[in-house]
């Protein structure tokens, strides 16, 4: 081989190295995490080549404290939801841009945390399919912890009927969570499935609540209806976005919450706070992760009737 040959070939080799690199780079900015598959995809609408991209709060990075990654300031656990999800779907590409904390702002703007960009920065043209759990944050979910939950006082009442459907601040959070599902569909493929979560309940919905539990996290029993009044404001908002922008909606477990053995979230409150600090959680634990990830990959696959 001549050197004009040679030198044509190591040219030819490098853009192809620049495009396998680029094309792994989905979204770019900082806050990104890609993780390569063996691209095989149990869904046959969603195969070896797509991508799948997790969107949302502390309820979709939330898992075992054990896998947080070390100085990821989004508090992101390598067995959260959308690693569940992503094990089980098995597609070429899997971005999770889930960040504890994030409002429905944080998915279309830059975050407050260094470092971080906008969750929808991991959406592109050959994504294919993502879960998105948003709105709690949006919807006053930090009150409802503090003011019911983690250290309870005389203002609960107050913040679970803050933004009632129809109120003005229920009509604000609804109107911002369509729009970003629209920019979601925006971004990515022309076929992408978006799909809307809910949030795994703390409590049953209906029912008197676990007496001797609540004294032990040191919650009054009131304060459960309380959190019933705005946990079905939430899931309102969420189920009518979803058929208002035709996109699926999935209702997460409502059996085994916190109270239960083994359950699918955490409790929370003064009284578990000061016996151990980790126990101060309110958010998915591992096995309700895996649930919830079993349960999406049965609505994708249509092996599960719809909520």
């Amino acid at each position: 081989m001549s050197w004009i040959r040679r030198a044509i070939a190591f040219a030819l080799v490098a853009c192809l190295v620049l495009a396998v690199g680029a094309s792994t780079a989905i979204g770019g900015g900082s806050g990104y995490e890609h993780h390569q598959t063996n691209g095989v995809s149990y869904l046959s609408d969603l195969p070896g080549g797509a991508q799948y991209v997790s969107l949302g709060d502390s309820y979709a990075a939330s898992g075992s404290h054990a896998k947080v990654r070390p100085m990821d300031l989004c508090a992101r656990n390598g067995d959260d939801l959308g690693h569940v999800l992503a094990q089980r779907l098995q597609p070429n590409t899997f971005t999770d841009r889930s960040c504890s904390g994030a409002t429905l702002d944080d998915l279309t703007q830059p975050s407050p945390k260094p470092n971080t960009s906008p969750q929808l920065y991991g959406v592109g043209p050959f994504t294919r399919l993502v879960t998105v759990i948003i709105g709690a944050n949006s919807l006053g979910f930090g009150n409802i912890v503090v003011h019911c939950l983690g250290n309870p006082d005389d203002r609960c009442a107050a913040a679970s009927t803050q933004d009632l459907p129809g109120s003005q601040g229920w009509n604000f959070v609804r109107a911002q969570y369509a729009a970003t599902v629209d920019a979601i569909k925006k971004a990515a493929a022309p076929d992408v499935r978006v799909v809307l979560v809910g949030y795994l309940p703390l409590f049953p919905l209906d029912g008197p609540p676990d007496l001797a539990c609540l004294d032990r996290a040191g919650i009054p029993p009131e304060n459960v209806d309380h959190w019933r009044t705005w946990y079905r404001s939430l899931d309102r908002l969420i189920r009518e976005v979803a058929a208002d922008r035709r996109v699926m909606y999935v209702q997460p477990p409502m059996d085994r919450t916190a109270c239960d053995p083994d359950p699918y979230v955490r409790l929370g409150g003064i009284k578990l706070k000061e016996q151990e600090p980790e126990a101060n959680g309110l958010h998915p634990t591992v096995a309700g992760q895996r649930a919830l990830g079993n349960l999406i990959e049965d609505r994708l696959r249509g092996t599960a009737p719809p909520a």
